[in-house]
């Protein structure tokens, strides 16, 4: 087994991740919510998709990357792996990215610290830049060598 070095980084960022909207689902779903907190995801004007909030969504989106990258350090060639977890960065950046804008421009929610949603935007651009080094260094082609000459012996 090859153990990539971006493939340590996604493992270790899809981490992060899962840690960060673990808790925010835990606190949201079980506990009084995240608005006092040094992470701040809305309080009272927390955005809901389906009824869930948006921490929960987040926390499946990092499990699938995590899932990923442990797969992907097993396998002999991991780039159709790399390119799914990249088509997850691609998603999680624009999701996160997205919910950042809405909550801080057009809800103009006061948040006590860095908006949740922007930490997972930190989080999904480190893991989308790691996928498409990772990809773009497996797609440079190594120049093929020539095979010896056979020494060419003398007609007679």
């Amino acid at each position: 087994m090859k153990k990539s070095p971006a493939m340590i980084i996604i493992l270790i960022l899809a981490l992060a991740g899962l840690l960060l909207s673990g808790y925010l689902s835990y606190l949201n779903l079980w506990g009084a919510g995240c608005s006092k907190f040094f992470i701040s995801c809305g309080g009272s004007k927390a955005v809901h998709i389906f009824g869930q909030p948006t921490c929960v969504y987040g926390f499946f989106m990092y499990l699938a990357v995590f899932i990923l990258a442990i797969v992907a350090l097993f396998k002999e060639s991991a780039r159709s792996v790399m390119k799914t977890l990249l088509g997850f960065a691609i998603l999680g950046t624009a999701f996160s990215g997205f919910l950042t804008f809405y909550e801080l421009v057009v809800l103009k929610i006061e948040f006590s610290g860095l908006p949740a949603c922007a930490y997972g935007l930190i989080l999904y651009v480190g893991i989308l830049i790691v996928a498409m080094l990772a990809l773009k260094q497996k797609n440079e082609i190594v120049p093929q060598q020539t095979p010896p000459q056979m020494p060419q012996t003398p007609q007679q």
